[in-house]
């Protein structure tokens, strides 16, 4: 059993630091074969994509997990059910956005590769849900096959791509590649049939969860990426170019932390939940983040400039101040981590939003500085601030929870 949690934890690990690594190396290739302007451009494609699918997330990969009954036939048939209504919507949204988009950031993709990113939601709406369902025995191969294997085919997609368009077009050809090998390695891994079930109760259901997920999703995207819509309307897309490469390797740990934890963390506290184990396994859950956090900002602050230079080439290399204020905000983030998964293991999906709130009260400063030609650097400090105060609220929100959970009964 040792050995299979190991194994387990490895696969958790893994995956989404081979997500990351095939982003990073995918944004220093483009770097180089389409120039800064271009990479601006197609980060502003992955960027719409990301907002689509954030403010649209009900969470059925994690209530299947999170659920008592989430093993059932039934209930992952009606989860898979709301995935495709879900993906249908998204796909309709985006075709309908597509001209709004292009007419809204000059010289930016054009509206056909806004339209083109609607196969991707589309697409995931036909997910099957047997590999997240496994999570919950914490078995994670088939995760590693779905997730693992369509990261590798949409990166070794990136050298055809490059080779036919030679622009911000790779980016929607990459994405479009991930998400066809993603559905179609998740039918692959699968033990059950795929079932669709439209079912009124089980979409109730998913509505109370993920409601407040989709509000604290919005406030993500605000704090997270609305501040590179805001550097690509004041200062260009070259400058978006070198904003969302710091940000892109700053996030990185954070990134790989948080998906990590929706697969480790997350089963950890629903298992642990109303037992005299659950203190124990907490308070090492908040000691590992604070050592990765710490970690993150001194190493980011010393080796980003130089580095990044040396991969990207010296016109993406940031200021000293830059790449510090932007360590912090990744930093507090992945101190929020925890935080955010006990918020969804209790139940309490609406506790992360409103730690959220209090990181969306920077972007008005973030907006002037861009309205005003005021330093790029000015921007990441707002967000740093934003984020600190975002985890003290989500501390403050925790507070007698995280102390008394051993005391309460599972959430229904």
């Amino acid at each position: 059993m040792a050995g299979f949690k190991t194994s387990g934890r490895a696969l958790a690990w893994g995956v989404p630091i081979l997500a990351e690594a095939a982003a990073l190396g995918r944004s220093i290739a483009l770097a180089w074969t389409i120039g800064a302007g271009a990479l601006g451009q197609a980060m502003m494609l992955a960027l719409v994509l990301r907002l689509i699918e954030m403010t649209s997330d009900l969470g059925v990969e994690r209530l299947i997990v999170q659920a008592p009954e989430g093993a059932t036939r039934r209930l992952q048939a009606g989860l898979q059910g709301v995935a495709l209504i879900r993906g249908t919507i998204m796909s309709l949204v985006l075709l309908a956005l597509s001209p709004v988009l292009a007419w809204a950031f000059v010289d930016g993709p054009s509206v056909a590769a806004y339209a083109s990113l609607s196969i991707v939601p589309l697409l995931g709406g036909f997910m099957h849900l047997d590999y997240r369902r496994a999570e919950r025995r914490f078995a994670y191969r088939q995760m590693a096959v779905v997730e693992g294997g369509a990261t590798l085919m949409a990166f070794v997609a990136l050298i055809p791509a490059i080779w036919v368009f030679a622009d911000y077009r790779v980016m929607a050809a990459v994405l479009i590649c991930h998400a066809v090998a993603r559905v179609a390695l998740s039918h692959m891994v699968a033990t059950r049939r795929y079932r669709l079930l439209f079912s009124t109760d089980v979409m109730l259901r998913c509505w109370r969860f993920g409601a407040p997920l989709i509000v604290n999703a919005a406030l993500l995207f605000l704090v997270f990426y609305a501040d590179r819509l805001i550097v690509a309307r004041g200062y260009g897309w070259a400058t978006l170019a070198l904003y969302g490469v710091v940000l892109q390797l700053a996030l990185l740990p954070a990134q790989i932390v948080g998906r990590a934890a929706g697969s480790l963390v997350l089963p950890s506290l629903r298992e642990t939940l109303g037992t005299g184990a659950f203190q124990a396994v907490w308070q090492r859950i908040l000691t590992r983040h604070a050592i990765l956090a710490a970690a993150l900002v001194l190493a980011f602050t010393a080796l980003a400039p130089v580095l990044i230079a040396l991969v990207y080439g010296p016109e993406f290399r940031p200021e000293a101040g830059l790449a510090l204020a932007v360590a912090v905000a990744a930093g507090f983030r992945i101190l929020r981590t925890p935080y955010s998964q006990l918020a969804v293991a209790m139940g309490r999906t609406a506790d992360p939003a409103r730690a959220n709130l209090l990181r969306v009260l920077a972007l008005p400063l973030a907006a002037f500085c861009a309205a005003t030609g005021g330093p790029l650097t000015l921007i990441a400090v707002a967000a740093a601030v934003g984020e600190v105060a975002a985890t003290l609220r989500a501390v403050q929100l925790a507070g007698g929870h995280s102390s008394n959970t051993s005391q309460k009964e599972m959430p229904a």
